[in-house]
């Protein structure tokens, strides 16, 4: 609530599981080197579509990244340029000097450069400027069958958050734990 986005009610009563280990999240997340068919791919499994999943892209409009995540887009991008070229050139620039070759892999860098600290559909318009620091989420305006959603998302915050909140309740009914699988947590960020 503190940084905005839409209110709605989640679900209550899912399972979550005993164990927390970070081997078991490699596979089941999307790398920030994804292009969309990777992207669709991975968010299909989990019976979410395309727009599910450009929707829930938009909470990068939160968060950091660490340097290290995104610096093939700045250093050695390809024989021909060294940057990507779907990034903006003076975004590119900034990036280089927060991020210079052999950074501290403790610096970290904000996912939007606009508005980072609120939750909107800023995200969104900053991909249509070429302001997308992740593969990933430039290729959902670079890829012709995901723009004219992220057009639709930039003009419209309104159509963002319903999709969003639609997503968010898709998500939250996948891979559902059931019987004396997991357990339905008193508090989400500790083990009962």
């Amino acid at each position: 609530m503190q940084a905005g986005g839409p209110l709605f009610n989640v679900e209550l009563g899912r399972r979550d599981g005993r164990i927390s280990q970070e081997s078991r999240v490699t596979g089941n997340l999307p790398e920030p080197t994804f292009n969309l068919i990777q992207l669709n791919t991975m968010f299909a499994k989990n019976n979410l579509t395309e727009l599910d999943m450009i929707a829930l892209s938009g909470a990068h409009t939160l968060g950091f990244s660490h340097c290290d995540r995104f610096a093939n887009r700045l250093y050695s991008f390809s024989a021909a340029s060294a940057v990507d070229p779907s990034l903006n050139p003076t975004y590119a620039q900034q990036l280089m000097a927060a991020c210079p070759q052999n950074v501290d892999p403790n610096i970290a860098i904000n996912m939007d450069p606009e508005t980072p600290r609120t939750f909107d559909n800023v995200y969104y318009q900053n991909l249509v400027a070429g302001k997308g620091l992740f593969t990933s989420d430039a290729v959902l305006f670079t890829d012709s069958s995901s723009q004219p959603t992220v057009n639709d998302f930039a003009k419209s915050p309104g159509d963002f958050n319903a999709a969003f909140i639609t997503a968010m309740r898709k998500l939250g009914r996948t891979r559902v734990k059931t019987g004396n699988q997991g357990e339905i947590r008193r508090d989400c960020t500790a083990f009962n």
